[in-house]
C-alpha cells in the first residue's frame, strides 16, 4: 500500500499568513518520498483567510480546503480534517509553525516502529511566562487526573497512524478531545521530542477561557476522578461536622458558653454549602455533557470543500 500522509491545518482569522505554512510544509515534503495532501480547514474565520487559502488550492492541487460554518475550536477543526482525509497517515500542525514541519518526516519515521501514534512532546517552549505556567498546570493535572499516558510536558502535534485515524472516524461525540483516543484505545504510542518555537505572526487565540473548557471536557469525558473526590470529601467534612458539633454540645455542657461555639457552627455551615455547590457544578458538568450527546447536533457544518473528490456538508 503506498503510504499517503494528510497534513490537517487549522486556521481561524490567519489571513495572509497562511502562505507561511503552506511553504515551509512544501519544503520539507518536497524531500520525502511518499505522497501527502495538505488540508487547511477554516474553522469559521470572518477575515481574508478563505480567500488566500482558495488561492493556495487554486495553484496546487495537493492543497485541500474545507470552510466550516461556524467557529468549532481549533480540535473540531482539526477533527473534520482527519475526517475527510484521503491518507492512511494524518497529522496536524498549527498555523503559527510554533511547531517546525522538518519534524514530521521524523514522526513519519517513529510511526514505522510498529507505533499507533506518535507524539510530538516538548523539550522547552519560547512562550510567555503565562502560557508556560497555565500549560504546564493544564498538562499536570491531565497527567494525574485523567490518564498516566498524558505526557507531562503536553504535546501539541500528534502523527496518526491507520488504526487510529479509523478509530477517530469512528467516535461521534460531540466533546471527544483528540487526546481522548489515547485513553481510549489500546494504541501503541511513540515520542519524538522538539523544541517549541516562539509565535512570530499574529496573537493566540487559545485563551484562558478556551483552555478551561478543554481542561473540563477532559476530566468529563474520561474521569471518574473528580465524582470520587467529591465523594470522599462530602465524607471528610461531615466527620468534621460531626466533630464541631460535638465540640459545640461538650462546651454548652460544661462551661455554658453556647454563644461562643457559633462561629465555628457558622463555619461549617458556610464549608458545607459551599462544597454542596461545587459537588452540584460538577455533576452538572457531566449532566449537560450527557444531554449535549443526546440532542445529536452535527459535530460540525462544512460550508465548503475545495479539491476533494465528493462534497460532505454535515458530520453527525
Amino acid at each position: 500500500m503506498i503510504d499517503v500522509l494528510s497534513i490537517i491545518v487549522p486556521v481561524y482569522y490567519e489571513s495572509d499568513s497562511v502562505i507561511k505554512p503552506y511553504k515551509a510544509i512544501t519544503e520539507v515534503m518536497a524531500e520525502q518520498h511518499f505522497e501527502y495532501e495538505i488540508i487547511f480547514v477554516d474553522d469559521g474565520s470572518l477575515d481574508d483567510s478563505l480567500f488566500h487559502l482558495k488561492k493556495l488550492a487554486k495553484m496546487d492541487h495537493r492543497v485541500k480546503l474545507i470552510k466550516l460554518l461556524t467557529n468549532c475550536g481549533a480540535h473540531m477543526a482539526i477533527r473534520a480534517g482527519l475526517e475527510n482525509s484521503q491518507g492512511n497517515m494524518g497529522v496536524f500542525i498549527a498555523c503559527d509553525l510554533q511547531e517546525p514541519p522538518a519534524i514530521i518526516p521524523l514522526m513519519v519515521e517513529e510511526l514505522k516502529k510498529n507505533n499507533d501514534i506518535v507524539l510530538a512532546v516538548r523539550n522547552s517552549r519560547k512562550d510567555k511566562a503565562s502560557n508556560r505556567f497555565s500549560a504546564k498546570l493544564f498538562h499536570t493535572l491531565m497527567h494525574h487526573l485523567v490518564s498516566k499516558k498524558m505526557p507531562k510536558g503536553g504535546s501539541s502535534m500528534y502523527l496518526l497512524g491507520e488504526r487510529a485515524l479509523t478509530a477517530i472516524k469512528a467516535y461521534p461525540e460531540r466533546n471527544m478531545t483528540l487526546e481522548g483516543i489515547f485513553i481510549l484505545g489500546n494504541f501503541s504510542m511513540g515520542t519524538l521530542k522538539y523544541d517549541r518555537l516562539e509565535r512570530i505572526d499574529g496573537e493566540s487565540r487559545w485563551t484562558i477561557a478556551r483552555k478551561l473548557k478543554m481542561l473540563v471536557d477532559f476530566i468529563v469525558a474520561y474521569s471518574f476522578k473528580p465524582i470520587r473526590m467529591v465523594s470522599i470529601t462530602g465524607v471528610v467534612l461531615f466527620l468534621l461536622g460531626l466533630l464541631g458539633v460535638s465540640y459545640i454540645i461538650l462546651r454548652a455542657l460544661i462551661y455554658q458558653d453556647l454563644l461562643a461555639g457559633w462561629p465555628m457552627l457558622i463555619s461549617l455551615i458556610i464549608i458545607g454549602f459551599g462544597f454542596t455547590y461545587i459537588a452540584l457544578g460538577i455533576i452538572a458538568e457531566y449532566l449537560w455533557r450527557a444531554l449535549d450527546e443526546t440532542r445529536k447536533r452535527p459535530k460540525y457544518i462544512i460550508e465548503e470543500k475545495i479539491n476533494f473528490t465528493s462534497d460532505l456538508t454535515v458530520s453527525k
